[in-house]
């Protein structure tokens, strides 16, 4: 071994879900509909130049007209390798090390590992039954920076509008507002982006666009926190390929993607109903999923797995215990999970 200094490296860790080969898989909250129409043909016009030069430092073109579809100025936007990648450079950006963020569990499981590694605490504030969040007592944790994540990953529950206006009102601290599913609920909290320069949306291009193989996420908020966002996301995080493809689908297919998160919103609640008819204990999703409440997750799955369709199940949650999650997918995928879970189909 090396003589002299040596450094702790802080690994995050090797995030690896269980993705074995399936027939149906509805396990991980992506589009099951495919890319939008003008993919195809944005790949095909792409040039030898294009690929084999860098990208634009930032995304600027993208920057732009994510602007124009959130109707707010391009300063306010920053783009990221997925909206994971803006979630960690927006916790570097907002906190030091020693730095603490208050978080209602349970939520996205990345959140702790992106803390872990930047060498941030976490205080914990345990959400209600019905998923909803308890603003006073997340303001009693003191912390440097807010994380909540609406629609709600895994319970697909969201903060409820008053909750959200309490909290950002009560600190003067970052809220970062996760809300990679919010195309599929039925509100947003965009609205509150020019009353509140303490609140940065993080959204994603890899659920309802279904765009998740390119890896496209990006923020929105107040011009001063998303720039110093940037200066912690460094350049060239969004390719040439996933620009191009975002820039056309934008373009091109924003009604086509409106359609696509018509069909989920609908499929939903029939297939949540279909559960609670079956004697199920079913969260009140907003997002691109149905969870319910079991008791045995892990047994759920291999019955489930046994058949070649994939779901997503946790045990030992905070609040939940044992919690079964299934992806909106097309009609037929779903009528075949609820056989398996129920007995009986539609």
């Amino acid at each position: 071994m090396p003589s002299g200094r040596t450094t702790t490296i802080r690994a995050m860790p090797r995030y690896q879900p269980r993705r074995p080969p399936v027939r149906v898989d509805l396990s991980d909250n992506t589009s099951l509909w495919g890319p939008p129409p003008s993919v195809r043909a944005t790949l095909a016009g792409l040039t030898d130049a294009q690929l084999s030069r860098y990208p634009t430092p930032y995304a600027d073109a993208l920057c732009e007209a994510l602007g124009e579809y959130h109707g707010v100025n391009p300063d306010r936007v920053v783009t990221g390798c997925g909206s994971d990648d803006v979630l960690d450079s927006a916790i570097r950006a907002c906190c030091d090390a020693g730095s603490t963020i208050g978080v209602a569990v349970p939520t996205f499981s990345v959140v702790p590992a992106f803390a872990q590694v930047n060498e941030v605490a976490l205080a914990h504030v345990e959400l209600g039954r019905d998923g909803s969040v308890d603003a006073e007592r997340l303001l009693g944790t003191g912390a440097d920076l807010y994380y909540l994540c609406s629609p709600n990953n895994p319970t697909g529950t969201r903060v409820a509008d008053e909750t959200l206006r309490a909290l950002l009102a009560g600190t003067a601290s970052v809220v970062l507002l996760d809300e990679a599913y919010a195309d599929f609920a039925e509100g947003d909290a965009t609205g509150l982006l020019d009353e509140f320069d303490n609140l940065v949306i993080v959204r994603t291009l890899s659920k309802a666009f279904g765009l998740a193989g390119l890896r496209v996420g990006y923020a929105l908020g107040d011009p001063d926190v998303i720039r110093a966002i940037g200066i912690s996301r460094g350049p060239y995080k969004v390719g040439t390929v996933a620009e191009s493809v975002s820039l056309g689908v934008l373009r091109d297919d924003v009604a086509w993607v409106r359609e696509r998160v018509a069909e989920v919103r609908a499929l939903r609640a029939w297939f949540a109903a279909r559960l609670a008819d079956a004697g199920f204990e079913v969260l009140d999703s907003q997002a691109n999923f149905v969870a319910v409440l079991v008791d045995d997750a892990v047994r759920l799955l291999e019955q489930v797995l046994a058949a070649g369709v994939l779901a997503r199940a946790y045990t030992a949650l905070p609040v939940f215990d044992d919690l079964f999650r299934v992806t909106i997918g097309p009609r037929a995928q779903l009528d075949e999970a609820l056989e398996l879970l129920t007995g009986g189909g539609s």
